[in-house]
């Protein structure tokens, strides 16, 4: 078994050899602490502007939680997976990354509901000035959707002639969805485009065909609830009928941005009303006293969750356009309240609000637990992750530190640096938290009136350790000199602002110090705004850097992102490093994607060969930040990937991506899942035919772990009490007693 397992890795290795436009490293974990508390989702990579709700992922019969962060009103935020592994009462949720690939691309915002009933969660989103929805298709161990309405339209003349137009949503809105007739299918209520009222658009499914699978709308009320909202006062006892005010003024503006939320509140079957807006920084709650064909708003307040006591917990105010959501978070059966802003200027840090619903009644009783849901068990640095890897303590292991945009203080973000200190061991690193304001850079920050801080460790001056270039946000390039001296632990007490007389052309420079000419003096390569990169070649000596720009195209690199889309935003966040005498660099973008180029000619005033623009097709979020350095010590370079959601990810070349399916291909007949895995492993064969399976899992040393078969064609083994790590799967199927063996390759969390 011993031979057949080297067999196996002499193929990952040919596969390695064949590929070059991938990196030889796949997501994986170290342990980091902060607070004494070990981080469950540490390398999560951070939340800012969520949207959340649920939907069985992995197909276990338990709703996972889904957060879709806006990030920083970026044309495509990024969706961050959690798995529900929590019993009834519980609140267990461990973040899997698999997912977010599985998704469509979607803009502004997304939510998960079963519209038609088939217990399955579908997409809801925005579309341009309107609401799109996709149908989730998704079989076991294959997640997946389909378009079903690119605008969902709703009748809006339903006495006469019909007449459909788009219900209409803006960019910075949340519709409302809920069945709020109470007869199973699934309505809309939206604020409409010209106006301060609320639209009912009944969903008309029920009534036409008796089954909820359809998305056919009319509108049924102009002004449900009888209220109106505009800057943050709302009003009661406000009519419109057929489109026409008799209670409100006449004079009609576009509405930017509302979020709302029904939920039956005191049980009586009658859906009362959250409301969020973008100009707010509470809520309003609102009673319904109404029926359930004719809504009637009786009683506000911008306490809740206080309601209808004044006291009873804290209430939900963020600086900016709070919104929330109703969903199951402790497997009770009852469903709790998230709460989170829905543009950028907000909470970011503590910016995941969760409330449980702690009423042992039909009621609801919502009571503030945390204001860091999540954001708790992850690395969470606010705005923006610029990490710089390098030995801080003079250990001889690399730690980490990490720039930012900046965490939100209540009137603006201010940018720190974090650092982690490696407490690990050469081959097993481990980070622990030392401090979110390394070498006191606060202060600094609010002298010079710094922002958007990133990191470039190198020794500048030539005294044998280690300085820190900080690139900020407007453009100008700083210099933290460190005074310790060579090998012993940093310190950096000397601030020189603007020390090289530099500002780049487009802001928001990325430097890199490196010896770009092999003059064996530190260059600087900076990442531009705009995409590009600039090279500054140092014209000093050994022991005093100057720089001069050589050129602000360097090797015609350009990561801009789709102008309609970003704008003329690149976000350039470059790592160059050498192979063999050869430059290769890896370029993060506005985009999330990361770019690989070499220079094999060595022609530095040429065009560097673009090899991907989609590195292993790794997309954490906007404005990726990358470091490609050996971590765990095995003379491979591993991947840590920053991205603006404020946290990063971890890649470890001793987890070779792409790489699943080993040596058939018959592979793509046979599922195993959920990968990576926590308690058990299901495997599945597409072939009914299959008359029996049988499976073996061997760790990485080639050690047989367990062994199994079955008399069908799938099989569920368990692999919780295993240790985290890689294990290979044989999987051998037999169809008319002739054996058929593939191998997979799982990681167990």
């Amino acid at each position: 078994m011993m031979k057949k397992f080297k067999h196996i890795i002499y193929i990952l290795v040919f596969c390695f050899s064949i590929t070059k436009a991938q990196l030889p490293v796949g997501r994986d974990t170290i342990t980091v602490i902060e607070g004494g508390n070990v981080l469950k989702s540490a390398w999560a990579g951070g939340l800012n502007f969520c949207s959340a709700s649920q939907i069985d992922l992995d197909m276990d019969g338990k709703l996972d939680l889904v957060l879709f962060d806006k990030v920083n009103l970026f044309a495509y935020g990024i969706f961050r997976c959690f798995m529900n592994k929590g019993g009834v009462g519980q609140v267990k949720y461990v973040y899997d990354a698999q997912y977010t690939a599985k998704f469509p691309n979607v803009q502004q915002w997304a939510i998960f509901l079963d519209y038609d009933n088939d217990g399955r969660s579908d997409l809801f989103t925005y579309t341009l000035g309107g609401i799109k929805a996709f149908k989730n298709i998704s079989t076991a161990g294959n997640v997946s959707f389909q378009l079903k309405k690119s605008a969902i339209l709703s009748n809006v003349t339903p006495t006469s002639s019909p007449n459909y137009a788009q219900i209409y949503s803006s960019p910075v809105s949340m519709p409302g969805f809920s069945d709020i007739d109470n007869d199973g299918d699934l309505d809309i209520l939206t604020f409409s485009s010209a106006g301060f009222n609320i639209e009912y658009h009944k969903n008309m499914s029920m009534e036409s065909y008796g089954i909820p699978d359809s998305l056919t709308y009319q509108i049924d009320d102009y002004s449900w609830g009888d209220i109106s909202e505009n800057n943050c006062i709302v009003s009661l006892n406000q009519y419109i009928a057929n489109g026409h005010s008799t209670g409100i003024s006449t004079q009609k503006v576009y509405h930017s941005g509302s979020c709302l939320m029904c939920f039956d509140r005191n049980g009586d079957n009658i859906k009362d009303l959250i409301l969020g807006d973008i100009s707010c920084s509470t809520l309003h709650y609102l009673e319904n006293g109404g029926t359930l064909t004719n809504a009637h708003m009786i009683d506000t307040t911008k306490l809740y969750p206080n309601y209808p006591a004044k006291a009873s917990t804290v209430i939900v105010r963020m600086n900016t356009f709070p919104c929330t959501y109703n969903i199951d978070i402790d497997n009770d059966g009852k469903k709790d309240l998230i709460a989170s802003p829905n543009v950028s200027n907000s909470e970011n840090v503590n910016s995941v609000w969760y409330y449980q619903n702690i009423s042992t009644t039909s009621t609801v009783n919502f009571q503030y637990v945390k204001n860091n849901f999540l954001q708790d068990e992850m690395i969470e640095l606010g705005e923006g992750a610029y990490p710089a890897i390098f030995d801080v303590d003079a250990d001889g292991l690399l730690d980490m530190v990490i720039g930012d945009h900046g965490y939100y203080t209540g009137t603006t973000n201010k940018s720190k640096l974090a650092y982690y200190r490696n407490i690990g061991t050469l081959t097993q690193p481990s980070y622990s938290l030392m401090t979110k304001d390394f070498a006191n850079v606060s202060s600094y920050v609010a002298t010079y009136s710094l922002s958007g801080l990133v990191p470039a460790p190198g020794d500048i001056d030539g005294d044998g350790d280690i300085d820190l270039i900080l690139g900020d946000y407007y453009g100008k390039i700083h210099w933290l000199q460190n005074t310790a001296g060579a090998g012993n632990p940093c310190n950096f007490s000397i601030f020189g602002y603007n020390s090289f007389s530099i500002s780049t052309t487009s802001g928001a420079p990325y430097p890199q110090v490196i010896d770009i000419d092999r003059d064996g003096k530190p260059d600087l390569l900076i990442g531009l705004r705009n995409g590009r990169l600039a090279y500054y070649k140092n014209i000093g000596t050994p022991t005093a850097p100057s720089f001069t720009m050589i050129t602000n195209i360097f090797g015609n690199v350009n990561v801009k992102g789709d102008p309609s889309l970003y704008a003329s935003d690149g976000s350039a966040a470059p790592f160059m490093y050498d192979v063999a005498g050869s430059y290769k660099l890896l370029c993060g973008s506005i985009s999330g994607r990361i770019f690989y180029y070499d220079n094999i000619d060595g022609n530095l005033a040429g065009n560097f060969n673009r090899i991907d623009t989609n590195v292993n097709k790794i997309n954490d979020g906007p404005r990726s930040a990358v470091q490609y350095i050996d971590i765990n010590g095995d003379g491979k370079q591993d991947l840590i990937v920053g991205n603006y959601g404020g946290g990063l990810s971890f890649y470890s070349s001793k987890i070779a991506i792409g790489i699943n399916e080993l040596n058939n291909s018959n592979s793509d007949n046979i599922l195993a899942y959920p990968n990576p895995a926590n308690d058990f492993i299901e495997i599945r064969s597409l072939n009914n035919f299959v008359e029996k399976i049988n499976v073996e899992l061997y760790d990485v040393i080639g050690k047989r772990m367990l062994s199994q078969q079955a008399l069908t064609n799938s099989i569920k083994i368990k692999c919780d009490d295993l240790e985290s790590g890689v294990y290979l799967l044989n999987i051998t199927t037999f169809i008319n007693k002739q054996p058929s063996t593939i191998t997979k390759k799982i990681i167990i969390q």
